[in-house]
């Protein structure tokens, strides 16, 4: 009983080591969710990620709160079957960069439930910026692009995506770069964001939070959700869509770099020559 007890408190004291000091901003006149991101040099999404009703407003008023963190990190809570190396491929980072912020000495003692903090600046550090559409997650693909036996209702339909599944609370990167049209809430997609880019539009589905609002001019590689499975959804993981701006889907894998070139190297000197 008294082995249990400790152990419980050892993860209660580990889990509150990284806890992220914030502060309540009131919003002024003239604000926007993306000047008040730039006066407190944080991405939009880490606001967004603390006050994830924003996702959804159309508008701000003054004399509205906001939660703001005192840094720009990424919470990631252990899930059962990862492993250090496996997240930081999720994050499209480096495992030892993780290790040594979380104070992680042996990186195969992780545990259910420890909670790992990913600097925003250590996101995205391998993630492939020389294709024209880049993969948004790291994870495996379950259903292609095309007509299959769908997995709920079981009958044939035709699946306007691919199916990339990964543990719940990931991030999900932009694959390319260009504007937020949607962020909704629908009974099917669950929580998607949909961006437009050059002749298509990129949706991203069944997320667990949309971490980006409509307007917004995203860059490839910036954070914009969280994996998820909301909608219709038979476990974690996120529905890719690319369609015509006539809205006729097209096959992602038809665009998207053969898997071997989600990531790229990375460079070293974001260690400070240690």
């Amino acid at each position: 009983m008294k082995t249990r007890i400790l152990f419980l408190l050892v993860i209660i004291i580990s889990l509150s080591v990284f806890s992220v000091k914030t502060f309540t901003y009131t919003i002024q006149s003239g604000d926007s969710l993306e000047k008040i991101a730039k006066n407190f040099n944080l991405p939009l999404s880490v606001i967004i990620d603390y006050n994830p009703e924003y996702a959804y407003k159309k508008y701000i008023y003054p004399g509205e709160k906001l939660i703001i963190p005192e840094k720009a990190v990424f919470e990631y809570y252990v899930k059962s079957g990862d492993s250090l190396s496996y997240i930081a491929k999720t994050f499209f980072s480096d495992a030892s960069l993780i290790a040594k912020y979380n104070n992680i000495s042996n990186p195969n003692l992780l545990y259910i439930g420890q909670k790992l903090e990913i600097p925003y600046e250590y996101i995205g550090l391998s993630f492939n910026n020389t294709v024209d559409v880049s993969w948004p997650v790291w994870g495996e693909i379950t259903s292609l692009y095309g007509w299959r036996l769908h997995p709920i209702y079981n009958e044939k339909r035709f699946h306007s995506g691919v199916d990339i599944a990964l543990s719940e609370g990931l991030p999900i990167l932009a694959s390319v770069s260009g504007k937020v049209v949607e962020v909704k809430k629908d009974s099917g997609y669950g929580i998607y964001i949909k961006i437009k880019s050059g002749n298509y539009y990129y949706i991203y589905a069944h997320m667990s939070e949309a971490l980006a609002v409509p307007g917004l001019i995203v860059k490839k590689g910036e954070i914009i959700g969280k994996v998820g499975s909301t909608g219709i959804s038979t476990g974690p993981h996120v529905h890719f869509e690319v369609r015509t701006l006539a809205d006729k889907s097209v096959d992602p894998m038809g665009l998207l770099p053969g898997y071997k070139y989600a990531h790229v190297s990375i460079e070293k000197n974001y260690m400070g020559g240690n």
